[in-house]
């Protein structure tokens, strides 16, 4: 099936989630810009139909001058971050500035009306942790607790403040771990990773009053990862709704994964991912851009326009349900969205890109020896090798999609898009 057509449509079955009680909004949508060169029109996105920002502060603090840190990497400085927070919060909300300098954080939980303006020549390290425990530097709307209008911002709209992985001696960290958050903006960041075994921004449920509670209304926007594991990256959202996720760029693993896996949210049918929006989502040799699989979960709606890939497996991942064996409630079906429709898609070929030997019977036989047998990270479970597809989709839910609008450079001839009914798992019996 190598034809391109002008669009292409998953059949699925609408299933609703019992114990999800969502409701669904479409964000204004402005006159359509210019087309671009992949000559597909666009949507354009009011911020304030996803986060409403404060129009005055109660109070505004500063962390050194008021708090005494010492900008040292040596000092732990979560503690007085903390208090800093509390205070502000118990002051009736306002501003943080973290300026110039370097910073160790961990374990820091937001509070409500709380935004935190980080100088963009700050650098925060995670703190030194001594085991090997799952942590997050930030936590937000976590243990029983709801955080509303918050913000971590750079003090520049050009620059980035950085956060460091590479230093710490714990790879099990998240920066930015969300749970029960409402009305949110994270903007102007900066992380260098070095293979952590989380992606940098995590959503997912999160107990609260004796019910499971997850995040929405909010924009994550100009945010860049660099040397993310293939199994993780930028954004990982298992639980979520009316979100922007604008300007936001990975070097390795998925800028932009809308996977709704996790094994406590598939039992109970509580989460799932709706009305996600996406523009200008990029990654370079990694796994993909985006990638959207909803396991046993059954989500809403994702628009997402202007990917990009360069030396990436794809520019896009699109999976079907599937009911893993980890997950015990009887009854589980296959999970879809309601829908997913992409616009401007554009993929060039390379050979850096981030593998698993699942999706080598997507690539065409003639460069599968190309694939390195050295693995990328210490599970040995990735490699790098070249491109696979611009786009691989194996839906069972509907997908908007125009092929013939996609720009796919350097792939072998009918590998710009791929499906199941493409797919050679013994190049021998071919």
């Amino acid at each position: 099936m190598r034809t391109i057509g002008l669009l292409l449509f998953s059949t699925c079955i609408f299933l609703a989630c019992s114990k999800n009680s969502v409701e669904t909004s479409e964000p204004e949508e402005k006159a359509q810009q210019e087309q671009t060169t992949t000559n597909e029109s666009e949507r354009v996105f009011v911020e304030s139909d996803f986060y409403k920002a404060p129009s005055t502060y109660a109070v505004i603090k500063n962390l050194v001058e008021d708090y005494g840190v010492d900008n040292s990497f040596d000092t732990d400085d979560s503690d007085l971050l903390q208090i800093a927070v509390n205070d502000i919060h118990s002051l009736g909300g306002g501003r943080l500035i973290i300026p110039e300098g370097n910073y160790s954080f961990a374990e820091v939980k937001l509070k409500s009306n709380v935004h935190i303006v980080i100088s963009h020549k700050a650098v925060l390290r995670p703190s030194l942790r001594g085991d090997t425990r799952n942590f997050k530097i930030f936590s937000i709307g976590r243990h029983n607790d709801k955080v509303e209008n918050i913000s971590i911002v750079s003090d520049s709209e050009t620059e980035k403040f950085m956060v460091d992985l590479r230093f710490g001696d714990n790879r099990n960290v998240a920066v930015f771990s969300f749970g029960y958050t409402e009305n949110f903006l994270i903007s102007g960041v900066h992380i260098l990773d070095k293979l952590t075994v989380f992606s940098s921004f995590t959503f997912g449920i999160s107990e609260f009053n004796s019910d499971w509670k997850f995040s929405k209304n909010g924009v994550i926007k100009n945010a860049v990862t660099e040397g993310a594991h293939y199994g993780y990256g930028l954004v990982q959202a298992q639980a979520l709704q009316n979100v922007l996720f604008k300007k936001i760029d990975g070097e390795g693993g998925v800028t932009l994964r809308l996977e709704t896996g996790e094994k406590q949210m598939n039992n109970l049918q509580i989460g799932g991912v709706f009305d996600i929006y996406g523009d200008q989502i990029s990654c370079t040799s990694g796994n993909a851009a985006a990638m959207i699989s909803p396991h046993a979960m059954h989500c809403g709606k994702v628009y997402l326009q202007n990917i990009y890939s360069k030396s990436s497996g794809f520019a896009v991942r699109i999976g079907d349900g599937f009911v893993s064996k980890k997950y015990t409630t009887p009854g589980l079906i296959n999970g879809t969205f309601e829908s997913v429709e992409l616009r401007n898609v554009h993929a060039d070929f390379g050979n850096k890109a981030q593998l698993k030997s699942k999706h080598y019977k997507y690539m065409p036989c003639e460069l599968r020896g190309q694939i390195s047998t050295i693995p990328i990270d210490q599970e040995g479970t990735s490699f790098y090798g070249p491109s696979v597809a611009g786009v691989l989709n194996t839906a069972n839910y509907p997908v908007v999609f125009n092929q013939k609008a996609m720009i796919a450079n350097g792939f072998v001839a009918g590998y710009e898009y791929v499906d199941d009914s493409e797919a050679i798992e013994n190049c021998e019996q071919k």
